[in-house]
């Protein structure tokens, strides 16, 4: 990220690629997939993500993308934050450019009249970005408006999406995943979640990072610290109350695993409140 935005354009050959394990932000993220195909699992649901879907996805939303057995795929990502577009349109009536972050849908499928628009439009915004001529910084912003005011319209259309994915089994693990997010604060192991869900312990640790990308540590540690972070910013409560609401009872394991998450101790992290650090 640099001055609130970022994008990217990769072309991946035919080696598997997975997300790093931790990924959520404060930033607001389009991920358009020009070619091939990915799994992305966002919050509690996997999606099989083809050519010509676009992924978006709100502050702080937990998500990774994990390969299938196509590997090779090419994607555009781009991130921003509120404040490199606010300031841009502060005297505009239509303010609420970040609806369609809010809605229950993450992922569209475009037709290919649209997919042609976006890709114009993204590809666009890499150029000025390249090139940097005169005024680059404020046509970029006036290209992620467009960009905006069109994914507004789509979401309030209810454009589809496609997923032909049938397995049961990414329903079932959609279900495993909404269960730690919804008890993420009580005792939940391995066992005894394979217990609820009348899976062995095995078979479920291998099918939830198939579906995942992520394993159940990692996940469970990720939700957990994640609400841990809301509640160091947002609320008066001291580190050991919040440790223990969020399924820690031994403030120093909190204390790591915090760290290797966020990069902060949860001391240095509550100092965000008072602006005196930026998230990493």
């Amino acid at each position: 990220m640099s001055d609130g935005f970022f994008i990217e354009h990769v072309i991946r050959p035919e080696t598997p690629f997975n997300m790093p394990a931790r990924h959520y932000h404060e930033h607001f993220e389009i991920y358009y997939l020009l070619d091939g195909e990915r799994y992305y699992f966002i919050e509690n649901r996997a999606y099989h993500v083809k050519k010509g879907d676009i992924v978006l996805i709100g502050k702080n939303i937990l998500h990774k993308t994990n390969t299938t057995e196509r590997h090779a795929h090419e994607r555009i990502l781009l991130l921003f934050d509120n404040d490199f577009l606010d300031k841009f349109i502060e005297n505009s009536e239509d303010k609420d450019l970040y609806y369609c972050f809010r809605t229950e849908q993450n992922v569209f499928s475009l037709d290919p009249e649209k997919q042609l628009w976006v890709e114009n439009l993204l590809f666009n915004i890499i150029r000025e970005n390249k090139n940097k001529d005169i005024l680059y910084q404020t046509y970029i912003k006036i290209l992620i408006i467009e960009l905006l005011i069109f994914l507004n319209r789509i979401a309030k259309s209810k454009t589809p999406f496609t997923d032909t994915d049938t397995d049961p089994i990414y329903e079932k693990i959609s279900e495993v995943a909404s269960y730690i997010n919804s008890n993420y604060s009580d005792n939940l192991s391995l066992n005894r979640v394979a217990e609820i869900f009348n899976y062995s312990p095995t078979y479920l640790s291998k099918i939830f990072k198939k579906v995942t990308g992520f394993n159940f540590v990692e996940y469970k540690n990720n939700v957990r610290i994640k609400e841990a972070s809301k509640l160091l910013l947002n609320s008066e409560l001291n580190i050991t109350e919040i440790a223990s609401r969020t399924g820690y009872n031994n403030l120093t394991h909190f204390g790591r695993i915090f760290k290797k998450i966020t990069g902060y101790s949860p001391f240095e992290y509550k100092k965000l409140k008072d602006n005196k650090l930026t998230p990493r």
